[in-house]
Protein backbone atom coordinates (compact mmCIF):
# COMPACT_ATOMS: atom_id res chain seq x y z
CA UNK A 1 0.00 0.00 0.00
CA UNK A 2 1.50 3.40 -0.98
CA UNK A 3 2.27 5.61 2.02
CA UNK A 4 2.65 9.35 1.57
CA UNK A 5 4.16 11.77 4.05
CA UNK A 6 2.58 15.20 3.67
CA UNK A 7 4.69 18.03 5.14
CA UNK A 8 2.96 21.40 5.47
CA UNK A 9 2.94 24.58 7.59
CA UNK A 10 0.04 24.59 10.08
CA UNK A 11 -1.47 27.90 8.78
CA UNK A 12 -1.91 26.07 5.44
CA UNK A 13 -3.78 23.15 7.04
CA UNK A 14 -6.95 23.60 4.99
CA UNK A 15 -4.91 23.44 1.76
CA UNK A 16 -3.12 20.34 3.05
CA UNK A 17 -6.43 18.67 3.95
CA UNK A 18 -7.70 19.24 0.41
CA UNK A 19 -4.50 17.75 -1.02
CA UNK A 20 -4.71 14.75 1.31
CA UNK A 21 -8.33 14.09 0.31
CA UNK A 22 -7.52 14.36 -3.40
CA UNK A 23 -4.64 11.84 -3.12
CA UNK A 24 -6.80 9.33 -1.27
CA UNK A 25 -9.61 9.71 -3.82
CA UNK A 26 -7.12 9.13 -6.64
CA UNK A 27 -5.85 5.95 -4.96
CA UNK A 28 -8.15 4.64 -2.19
CA UNK A 29 -5.54 2.03 -1.27
CA UNK A 30 -2.98 4.68 -0.29
CA UNK A 31 -2.56 6.34 3.10
CA UNK A 32 -1.39 9.89 3.78
CA UNK A 33 0.41 10.81 6.98
CA UNK A 34 -1.30 13.92 8.31
CA UNK A 35 0.00 15.29 11.59
CA UNK A 36 -3.31 16.25 13.30
CA UNK A 37 -4.71 12.75 12.95
CA UNK A 38 -1.54 10.64 12.99
CA UNK A 39 0.73 12.04 15.70
CA UNK A 40 0.34 10.38 19.10
CA UNK A 41 -0.63 12.87 21.79
CA UNK A 42 2.13 13.27 24.38
CA UNK A 43 4.68 11.39 22.32
CA UNK A 44 8.13 12.50 21.19
CA UNK A 45 7.18 14.12 17.91
CA UNK A 46 10.65 14.18 16.39
CA UNK A 47 11.04 10.42 16.79
CA UNK A 48 7.51 9.76 15.48
CA UNK A 49 8.07 11.95 12.43
CA UNK A 50 11.37 10.20 11.66
CA UNK A 51 9.66 6.80 11.89
CA UNK A 52 6.84 7.89 9.59
CA UNK A 53 9.24 9.30 6.98
CA UNK A 54 11.31 6.10 7.12
CA UNK A 55 8.16 4.07 6.38
CA UNK A 56 6.80 6.39 3.66
CA UNK A 57 6.76 5.55 -0.05
CA UNK A 58 7.00 9.22 -1.03
CA UNK A 59 7.37 12.64 0.61
CA UNK A 60 5.47 15.81 -0.37
CA UNK A 61 6.79 19.21 0.70
CA UNK A 62 3.79 21.53 0.40
CA UNK A 63 4.62 25.25 0.31
CA UNK A 64 1.56 27.45 0.51
CA UNK A 65 0.86 31.07 1.36
CA UNK A 66 2.39 30.72 4.84
CA UNK A 67 5.76 29.59 3.50
CA UNK A 68 7.85 26.92 5.23
CA UNK A 69 7.11 26.16 8.89
CA UNK A 70 9.53 25.36 11.70
CA UNK A 71 8.63 21.65 11.72
CA UNK A 72 8.90 21.33 7.96
CA UNK A 73 12.66 21.96 8.03
CA UNK A 74 13.58 18.83 10.12
CA UNK A 75 10.97 16.84 8.18
CA UNK A 76 12.61 17.87 4.91
CA UNK A 77 16.08 17.12 6.32
CA UNK A 78 14.96 13.61 7.29
CA UNK A 79 13.42 13.00 3.86
CA UNK A 80 16.49 14.44 2.14
CA UNK A 81 18.68 12.00 4.06
CA UNK A 82 16.65 9.13 2.58
CA UNK A 83 16.78 10.76 -0.86
CA UNK A 84 20.58 11.02 -0.70
CA UNK A 85 21.11 7.45 0.52
CA UNK A 86 18.45 5.57 -1.48
CA UNK A 87 19.04 3.98 -4.87
CA UNK A 88 16.84 4.68 -6.73
CA UNK A 89 16.27 7.97 -4.91
CA UNK A 90 13.39 8.21 -2.46
CA UNK A 91 10.58 10.23 -4.18
CA UNK A 92 10.68 13.76 -2.72
CA UNK A 93 8.19 16.09 -4.41
CA UNK A 94 8.00 19.87 -3.99
CA UNK A 95 4.48 21.28 -4.42
CA UNK A 96 4.65 25.08 -4.62
CA UNK A 97 1.53 27.25 -4.63
CA UNK A 98 1.71 29.54 -7.66
CA UNK A 99 2.82 33.06 -6.76
CA UNK A 100 4.87 31.95 -3.74
CA UNK A 101 8.67 32.00 -3.49
CA UNK A 102 10.42 28.69 -2.97
CA UNK A 103 12.39 28.47 0.29
CA UNK A 104 16.15 28.17 0.36
CA UNK A 105 16.60 24.50 1.22
CA UNK A 106 19.54 22.24 0.30
CA UNK A 107 19.17 20.31 -2.98
CA UNK A 108 15.72 21.80 -3.61
CA UNK A 109 16.57 22.73 -7.19
CA UNK A 110 17.42 19.09 -7.98
CA UNK A 111 14.05 17.67 -6.94
CA UNK A 112 10.71 17.18 -8.70
CA UNK A 113 8.70 20.41 -8.66
CA UNK A 114 5.02 21.09 -9.22
CA UNK A 115 3.99 24.75 -9.36
CA UNK A 116 0.22 25.12 -9.34
CA UNK A 117 -2.61 27.45 -8.32
CA UNK A 118 -4.49 24.43 -6.94
CA UNK A 119 -2.46 21.44 -5.67
CA UNK A 120 -5.66 19.41 -5.26
CA UNK A 121 -6.76 19.74 -8.89
CA UNK A 122 -7.13 16.51 -10.85
CA UNK A 123 -4.37 17.52 -13.27
CA UNK A 124 -1.89 18.26 -10.51
CA UNK A 125 -2.73 15.15 -8.50
CA UNK A 126 -1.78 13.19 -11.64
CA UNK A 127 1.48 15.18 -11.79
CA UNK A 128 2.18 14.35 -8.14
CA UNK A 129 1.71 10.63 -8.81
CA UNK A 130 3.96 10.90 -11.88
CA UNK A 131 6.64 12.66 -9.83
CA UNK A 132 6.48 9.96 -7.16
CA UNK A 133 7.03 7.34 -9.86
CA UNK A 134 10.04 9.22 -11.26
CA UNK A 135 8.34 10.61 -14.38
CA UNK A 136 7.96 14.21 -13.24
CA UNK A 137 10.62 16.89 -13.25
CA UNK A 138 11.50 20.48 -12.48
CA UNK A 139 9.83 23.47 -14.11
CA UNK A 140 11.91 24.87 -16.95
CA UNK A 141 12.29 28.35 -15.45
CA UNK A 142 13.30 27.94 -11.81
CA UNK A 143 14.29 31.61 -11.65
CA UNK A 144 10.60 32.48 -11.46
CA UNK A 145 10.24 30.67 -8.13
CA UNK A 146 13.51 31.10 -6.24
CA UNK A 147 16.08 33.84 -5.60
CA UNK A 148 19.74 32.90 -5.01
CA UNK A 149 21.01 36.27 -3.73
CA UNK A 150 20.63 37.34 -0.11
CA UNK A 151 21.18 41.10 0.00
CA UNK A 152 22.80 42.15 3.28
CA UNK A 153 21.92 38.93 5.07
CA UNK A 154 24.51 36.20 5.54
CA UNK A 155 23.97 32.97 3.65
CA UNK A 156 22.89 29.98 5.73
CA UNK A 157 23.04 26.21 5.36
CA UNK A 158 19.83 26.28 3.34
CA UNK A 159 21.55 28.56 0.80
CA UNK A 160 24.48 26.23 0.17
CA UNK A 161 23.39 25.46 -3.41
CA UNK A 162 24.14 29.10 -4.24
CA UNK A 163 27.37 29.51 -2.27
CA UNK A 164 30.46 29.90 -4.45
CA UNK A 165 33.99 31.28 -4.38
CA UNK A 166 35.15 29.84 -1.03
CA UNK A 167 36.02 26.21 -1.77
CA UNK A 168 39.61 26.55 -0.48
CA UNK A 169 38.57 28.21 2.78
CA UNK A 170 35.76 25.69 3.36
CA UNK A 171 38.19 22.78 3.01
CA UNK A 172 40.71 24.52 5.27
CA UNK A 173 38.06 25.01 7.96
CA UNK A 174 36.92 21.38 7.66
CA UNK A 175 40.52 20.21 8.01
CA UNK A 176 40.85 22.38 11.12
CA UNK A 177 37.63 20.92 12.55
CA UNK A 178 38.95 17.43 11.94
CA UNK A 179 41.93 18.10 14.20
CA UNK A 180 40.84 17.10 17.70
CA UNK A 181 41.56 19.69 20.35
CA UNK A 182 41.54 22.73 18.06
CA UNK A 183 39.06 25.61 17.69
CA UNK A 184 38.99 26.91 14.09
CA UNK A 185 38.57 30.71 14.08
CA UNK A 186 37.55 32.31 10.78
CA UNK A 187 39.31 35.69 10.77
CA UNK A 188 38.58 38.38 8.18
CA UNK A 189 37.52 41.95 7.59
CA UNK A 190 33.93 43.04 7.98
CA UNK A 191 31.96 42.15 4.87
CA UNK A 192 34.17 39.36 3.49
CA UNK A 193 31.55 36.67 4.20
CA UNK A 194 32.79 34.86 7.33
CA UNK A 195 29.31 33.92 8.53
CA UNK A 196 28.34 32.75 5.05
CA UNK A 197 31.50 30.63 4.85
CA UNK A 198 30.73 29.04 8.22
CA UNK A 199 27.07 28.30 7.54
CA UNK A 200 26.64 27.83 3.78
CA UNK A 201 30.14 26.34 3.41
CA UNK A 202 31.38 24.40 6.42
CA UNK A 203 28.16 23.48 8.24
CA UNK A 204 26.38 22.68 4.99
CA UNK A 205 29.21 20.32 3.98
CA UNK A 206 28.93 18.53 7.33
CA UNK A 207 25.16 18.21 6.96
CA UNK A 208 25.55 16.84 3.45
CA UNK A 209 28.59 14.70 4.30
CA UNK A 210 30.19 15.92 1.09
CA UNK A 211 33.05 18.18 0.05
CA UNK A 212 31.95 21.54 -1.34
CA UNK A 213 31.38 22.10 -5.05
CA UNK A 214 32.86 18.72 -6.05
CA UNK A 215 36.17 19.50 -4.33
CA UNK A 216 38.14 16.38 -3.44
CA UNK A 217 35.46 14.42 -5.26
CA UNK A 218 37.68 11.37 -5.40
CA UNK A 219 38.62 11.58 -1.71
CA UNK A 220 36.66 9.75 0.96
CA UNK A 221 34.66 11.71 3.49
CA UNK A 222 36.89 11.84 6.63
CA UNK A 223 36.28 9.08 9.14
CA UNK A 224 36.29 11.66 11.93
CA UNK A 225 33.17 13.15 10.30
CA UNK A 226 31.37 9.83 9.99
CA UNK A 227 27.62 10.40 10.35
CA UNK A 228 28.13 14.18 10.54
CA UNK A 229 24.68 14.51 8.99
CA UNK A 230 23.25 13.27 12.30
CA UNK A 231 25.25 15.64 14.50
CA UNK A 232 23.50 18.12 16.76
CA UNK A 233 24.17 21.56 15.22
CA UNK A 234 24.14 24.56 17.58
CA UNK A 235 24.71 28.25 16.80
CA UNK A 236 25.06 31.25 19.09
CA UNK A 237 26.11 34.88 19.14
CA UNK A 238 27.78 35.90 22.42
CA UNK A 239 25.88 39.17 22.85
CA UNK A 240 25.73 40.78 26.30
CA UNK A 241 25.42 37.43 28.11
CA UNK A 242 27.59 34.79 26.41
CA UNK A 243 27.03 32.08 29.03
CA UNK A 244 23.25 32.50 28.74
CA UNK A 245 23.59 32.30 24.94
CA UNK A 246 25.60 29.08 25.35
CA UNK A 247 22.98 27.52 27.63
CA UNK A 248 20.11 28.60 25.38
CA UNK A 249 21.53 26.99 22.25
CA UNK A 250 21.75 23.64 24.05
CA UNK A 251 18.30 24.03 25.61
CA UNK A 252 16.85 24.50 22.12
CA UNK A 253 17.66 20.81 21.61
CA UNK A 254 15.72 19.94 24.77
CA UNK A 255 12.41 20.77 23.03
CA UNK A 256 10.95 22.98 25.74
CA UNK A 257 8.54 25.69 24.66
CA UNK A 258 9.95 29.21 24.77
CA UNK A 259 7.70 30.09 27.75
CA UNK A 260 7.82 26.68 29.47
CA UNK A 261 8.59 27.27 33.19
CA UNK A 262 10.81 24.18 33.17
CA UNK A 263 12.98 25.75 30.46
CA UNK A 264 13.38 28.91 32.54
CA UNK A 265 14.31 26.79 35.56
CA UNK A 266 16.87 24.78 33.58
CA UNK A 267 18.27 27.94 32.00
CA UNK A 268 18.85 29.70 35.31
CA UNK A 269 20.27 26.56 36.90
CA UNK A 270 22.79 25.89 34.14
CA UNK A 271 23.91 29.51 33.98
CA UNK A 272 24.76 29.32 37.68
CA UNK A 273 26.49 25.95 37.27
CA UNK A 274 28.62 27.09 34.33
CA UNK A 275 29.53 30.30 36.11
CA UNK A 276 30.81 28.04 38.87
CA UNK A 277 32.72 24.79 38.48
CA UNK A 278 30.65 22.96 35.86
CA UNK A 279 32.19 22.27 32.45
CA UNK A 280 30.74 22.26 28.98
CA UNK A 281 30.96 18.46 29.02
CA UNK A 282 28.46 18.46 31.92
CA UNK A 283 25.95 20.35 29.78
CA UNK A 284 26.53 17.86 26.96
CA UNK A 285 25.87 14.99 29.40
CA UNK A 286 22.59 16.60 30.45
CA UNK A 287 21.58 17.16 26.82
CA UNK A 288 22.18 13.49 26.03
CA UNK A 289 20.06 12.47 29.03
CA UNK A 290 17.26 14.76 27.86
CA UNK A 291 17.39 13.22 24.39
CA UNK A 292 17.01 9.79 25.99
CA UNK A 293 13.96 11.03 27.93
CA UNK A 294 12.44 12.15 24.63
CA UNK A 295 13.17 8.71 23.13
CA UNK A 296 15.49 10.30 20.58
CA UNK A 297 18.83 8.90 19.45
CA UNK A 298 21.97 10.42 20.92
CA UNK A 299 23.77 12.55 18.31
CA UNK A 300 27.18 11.13 17.32
CA UNK A 301 28.57 14.58 18.18
CA UNK A 302 27.62 18.20 18.67
CA UNK A 303 28.90 21.01 16.47
CA UNK A 304 28.88 24.49 18.03
CA UNK A 305 29.33 27.59 15.86
CA UNK A 306 30.01 30.93 17.57
CA UNK A 307 29.06 33.70 15.14
CA UNK A 308 30.46 37.23 15.50
CA UNK A 309 32.94 36.23 18.18
CA UNK A 310 34.11 39.84 18.51
CA UNK A 311 31.00 40.46 20.63
CA UNK A 312 32.92 38.80 23.47
CA UNK A 313 35.16 41.85 23.54
CA UNK A 314 32.63 44.56 22.68
CA UNK A 315 29.47 43.61 24.56
CA UNK A 316 30.11 41.04 27.30
CA UNK A 317 31.09 41.99 30.84
CA UNK A 318 34.65 40.95 31.68
CA UNK A 319 33.76 38.15 34.19
CA UNK A 320 31.30 36.56 31.73
CA UNK A 321 33.78 36.88 28.84
CA UNK A 322 36.57 35.30 30.85
CA UNK A 323 34.41 32.38 32.02
CA UNK A 324 32.99 31.80 28.52
CA UNK A 325 36.53 31.65 27.12
CA UNK A 326 37.53 29.16 29.81
CA UNK A 327 34.54 26.94 28.99
CA UNK A 328 35.25 26.89 25.25
CA UNK A 329 39.02 26.76 25.62
CA UNK A 330 38.77 23.65 27.79
CA UNK A 331 36.20 21.86 25.62
CA UNK A 332 37.91 20.91 22.31
CA UNK A 333 39.39 17.76 23.84
CA UNK A 334 35.87 16.32 24.33
CA UNK A 335 35.37 13.92 21.37
CA UNK A 336 31.62 14.64 21.43
CA UNK A 337 32.11 18.31 20.55
CA UNK A 338 33.41 20.20 17.52
CA UNK A 339 33.55 24.00 17.63
CA UNK A 340 34.13 26.86 15.23
CA UNK A 341 34.11 30.65 15.63
CA UNK A 342 34.12 33.64 13.27
CA UNK A 343 35.65 36.98 14.23
CA UNK A 344 36.53 40.30 12.65
CA UNK A 345 40.22 40.72 11.97
CA UNK A 346 40.45 43.99 13.91
CA UNK A 347 39.81 41.94 17.08
CA UNK A 348 42.64 39.47 16.52
CA UNK A 349 44.71 41.35 19.10
CA UNK A 350 41.93 40.80 21.65
CA UNK A 351 41.97 37.09 20.80
CA UNK A 352 45.74 37.00 21.33
CA UNK A 353 45.23 38.39 24.83
CA UNK A 354 42.51 35.82 25.56
CA UNK A 355 44.74 32.92 26.66
CA UNK A 356 42.13 30.09 26.86
CA UNK A 357 40.75 30.73 23.36
CA UNK A 358 44.06 31.68 21.76
CA UNK A 359 45.79 28.53 23.05
CA UNK A 360 43.04 26.38 21.51
CA UNK A 361 42.49 28.32 18.27
CA UNK A 362 43.57 27.47 14.75
CA UNK A 363 43.49 30.41 12.37
CA UNK A 364 41.55 30.20 9.10
CA UNK A 365 42.27 33.36 7.11
CA UNK A 366 39.27 34.71 5.17
CA UNK A 367 40.69 37.31 2.81
CA UNK A 368 38.57 39.40 0.40
CA UNK A 369 37.56 37.52 -2.73
CA UNK A 370 39.51 38.24 -5.88
CA UNK A 371 38.01 38.86 -9.29
CA UNK A 372 37.84 35.17 -10.23
CA UNK A 373 36.02 34.23 -7.04
CA UNK A 374 33.65 37.17 -7.39
CA UNK A 375 32.86 36.12 -10.95
CA UNK A 376 31.66 32.76 -9.56
CA UNK A 377 29.60 34.51 -6.88
CA UNK A 378 27.93 36.61 -9.56
CA UNK A 379 27.31 34.10 -12.34
CA UNK A 380 26.94 30.57 -10.94
CA UNK A 381 23.77 31.00 -8.83
CA UNK A 382 21.87 32.52 -11.75
CA UNK A 383 23.01 29.72 -14.07
CA UNK A 384 21.67 27.10 -11.65
CA UNK A 385 18.18 28.59 -11.87
CA UNK A 386 18.20 29.08 -15.63
CA UNK A 387 18.60 32.87 -15.58
CA UNK A 388 21.23 34.66 -17.67
CA UNK A 389 23.03 37.97 -17.64
CA UNK A 390 22.52 40.40 -20.49
CA UNK A 391 26.07 39.63 -21.64
CA UNK A 392 29.22 37.88 -20.44
CA UNK A 393 30.86 41.28 -20.41
CA UNK A 394 28.34 42.43 -17.78
CA UNK A 395 29.48 39.62 -15.43
CA UNK A 396 33.10 40.71 -15.93
CA UNK A 397 32.24 44.35 -15.25
CA UNK A 398 30.40 43.54 -12.02
CA UNK A 399 33.16 41.21 -10.77
CA UNK A 400 35.88 43.73 -11.61
CA UNK A 401 34.09 46.64 -9.96
CA UNK A 402 33.37 44.55 -6.85
CA UNK A 403 37.05 43.54 -6.65
CA UNK A 404 38.08 47.18 -6.93
CA UNK A 405 35.70 48.07 -4.11
CA UNK A 406 37.36 45.62 -1.69
CA UNK A 407 39.10 48.04 0.63
CA UNK A 408 41.03 47.63 3.85
CA UNK A 409 38.13 47.95 6.26
CA UNK A 410 35.27 46.20 4.48
CA UNK A 411 34.75 43.46 1.92
CA UNK A 412 32.78 43.95 -1.29
CA UNK A 413 30.20 41.23 -0.69
CA UNK A 414 27.44 43.22 1.09
CA UNK A 415 27.25 45.84 -1.67
CA UNK A 416 27.63 43.21 -4.41
CA UNK A 417 24.88 40.98 -2.99
CA UNK A 418 22.64 43.99 -2.50
CA UNK A 419 23.08 44.98 -6.15
CA UNK A 420 22.48 41.44 -7.43
CA UNK A 421 19.33 41.14 -5.31
CA UNK A 422 18.02 44.35 -6.88
CA UNK A 423 18.85 43.07 -10.36
CA UNK A 424 16.94 39.85 -9.61
CA UNK A 425 13.87 41.82 -8.46
CA UNK A 426 13.93 43.87 -11.66
CA UNK A 427 14.29 40.69 -13.75
CA UNK A 428 11.19 39.21 -12.11
CA UNK A 429 9.23 42.35 -12.96
CA UNK A 430 10.39 42.11 -16.57
CA UNK A 431 9.61 38.38 -16.63
CA UNK A 432 12.24 37.47 -19.22
CA UNK A 433 14.96 35.73 -17.15
CA UNK A 434 17.60 38.30 -18.14
CA UNK A 435 19.65 40.14 -15.52
CA UNK A 436 20.51 43.74 -16.34
CA UNK A 437 22.57 46.25 -14.37
CA UNK A 438 20.78 49.51 -13.49
CA UNK A 439 23.07 52.42 -14.33
CA UNK A 440 22.96 53.79 -10.79
CA UNK A 441 23.72 50.53 -8.97
CA UNK A 442 27.43 51.13 -8.47
CA UNK A 443 27.01 54.80 -7.66
CA UNK A 444 25.07 54.17 -4.44
CA UNK A 445 22.24 56.11 -6.08
CA UNK A 446 18.58 55.92 -5.26
CA UNK A 447 18.44 52.13 -5.61
CA UNK A 448 20.63 51.37 -2.59
CA UNK A 449 19.16 54.03 -0.34
CA UNK A 450 15.60 53.00 -1.15
CA UNK A 451 16.38 49.31 -0.67
CA UNK A 452 18.31 50.09 2.51
CA UNK A 453 15.26 51.80 3.98
CA UNK A 454 13.06 48.85 3.04
CA UNK A 455 15.58 46.39 4.48
CA UNK A 456 15.83 48.25 7.78
CA UNK A 457 12.05 48.45 8.08
CA UNK A 458 12.01 44.65 7.96
CA UNK A 459 15.22 44.10 9.99
CA UNK A 460 15.32 46.51 12.93
CA UNK A 461 18.70 46.61 14.61
CA UNK A 462 20.77 46.31 11.42
CA UNK A 463 21.60 50.01 11.25
CA UNK A 464 25.23 49.66 12.34
CA UNK A 465 26.11 47.08 9.70
CA UNK A 466 24.41 48.98 6.91
CA UNK A 467 25.84 52.34 7.95
CA UNK A 468 29.34 50.82 7.97
CA UNK A 469 28.90 49.41 4.45
CA UNK A 470 27.59 52.65 2.95
CA UNK A 471 29.95 54.98 4.81
CA UNK A 472 33.02 53.04 3.72
CA UNK A 473 31.69 52.86 0.18
CA UNK A 474 31.24 56.64 0.25
CA UNK A 475 34.86 57.05 1.30
CA UNK A 476 36.16 54.97 -1.62
CA UNK A 477 34.28 56.43 -4.60
CA UNK A 478 36.83 57.07 -7.33
CA UNK A 479 35.08 57.55 -10.67
CA UNK A 480 33.58 61.03 -10.30
CA UNK A 481 35.51 62.44 -7.35
CA UNK A 482 33.96 65.11 -5.12
CA UNK A 483 30.76 65.68 -7.18
CA UNK A 484 29.87 62.01 -6.76
CA UNK A 485 30.55 62.19 -3.03
CA UNK A 486 28.20 65.17 -2.71
CA UNK A 487 25.53 63.38 -4.77
CA UNK A 488 25.72 60.23 -2.63
CA UNK A 489 25.79 62.25 0.56
CA UNK A 490 22.57 63.97 -0.48
CA UNK A 491 20.87 60.63 -1.09
CA UNK A 492 22.12 59.12 2.16
CA UNK A 493 20.74 62.14 4.01
CA UNK A 494 17.27 60.78 3.20
CA UNK A 495 18.03 57.91 5.59
CA UNK A 496 17.56 59.00 9.20
CA UNK A 497 19.87 56.21 10.36
CA UNK A 498 22.71 57.50 8.13
CA UNK A 499 22.91 60.94 9.69
CA UNK A 500 25.10 59.99 12.69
Amino acid sequence: MPRWFLSYHSPDQSLAERLKGAIERKDPASSVFFAPSNLRAGGAWTAQLAQEIAAASAFILLIGEAGVGKWQVPEYDEALDRWVKSKPPFPLVVVLLEGQTAPGLPFLRQLHWIVTPDPASEKDIARIFDAASGIGGRPSELWRYASPYRGLEAMEEKDSDYFFGRTRETIEALDALAAQGRLPVLIGNSGVGKSSLAQAGVLAALKRQAWPDKARASGAWPAVFQNSRQWGFLTLRPGDEPIKALVDCFLDAWQFGATDPERVKQQQGWIELLQGKAKLSDLIDATERRRAELDQPKPPAFCLYVDQGEELYTRAAEPDRRRFSQLLGGAPSDPRLRMMMSMRSDFYGSLQSDAPLFDAHRLVDVSPLGEDGLREVVSRPAQLLGARFESDRLVDIIARRAAEDSVKDVGALPLLSYTLDEMWSQMLKAGDGVLRLPAQSFELGGVLVERANRFLAEHPGAEDALRRVLTLKLATVREDGEPTRRRIGTRMARCSWASD
